[in-house]
């Protein structure tokens, strides 16, 4: 099997939320969204209830991982759970009990497959999605490592398929 990487480019992003839209699919674009602005794994969304999320600007999950949700997300959720009870499973299947993340996998490489996007894609790729863009944006890998639970600055590295040398950081200028 081969080892799924991270989504880099905004504009497959954009044409991967298009498509959920397009198809009507409201659950799956909520899921993805959630997934690649927050790092969570498929399970911990899958796990997720109405009352975690609806009308929350953050999202707890366990005793520790606390993170922000974006007005994109908060839309979405305001949107998708409008008529659901707060004690109801976020995400389910069409018999209205949690949905299984083998659903997802395949509902996921269909999107991917019509799109013809790379074959590396995977639900595996939101969280790595999230990591690369937020490592991009912020250089912190070490927040990385902790949300990830990851030991190795080169784990980490090559958990969002980015090559860095970090002998090259070296600042001149200490002179203590």
């Amino acid at each position: 099997m081969v080892a799924s990487i991270p989504i880099k480019n905004i504009e497959e992003i954009e044409l991967i939320k298009d498509l959920y839209r397009k198809k009507n699919q409201l659950q799956e674009l909520l899921m993805f969204t959630l997934a690649i602005n927050t790092g969570l794994g498929v399970l911990e969304l899958l796990n997720l209830k109405v009352k975690d999320i609806k009308g929350k600007h953050y999202l707890s999950v366990g005793k520790q991982k606390s993170v922000p949700l974006n007005n994109e997300i908060i839309q979405l959720v305001e949107e998708f759970a409008e008529n659901k009870k707060l004690s109801e499973p976020l995400f389910q299947n069409s018999k209205g009990n949690k949905l299984g993340r083998t659903a997802v996998f395949y509902d996921f490489k269909d999107i991917c497959i019509e799109l013809g996007l790379n074959e590396k894609y995977s639900v595996a790729s939101w969280r790595k999605t999230f990591a690369y863009h937020y490592y991009e944006k912020y250089k912190d890998i070490s927040y990385l490592m902790w949300l990830f639970n990851q030991h190795s600055v080169n784990i980490a590295f090559k958990f969002i398929d980015v090559e860095e040398n970090m002998n090259l950081r070296f600042k001149e200028g200490v002179c203590l």
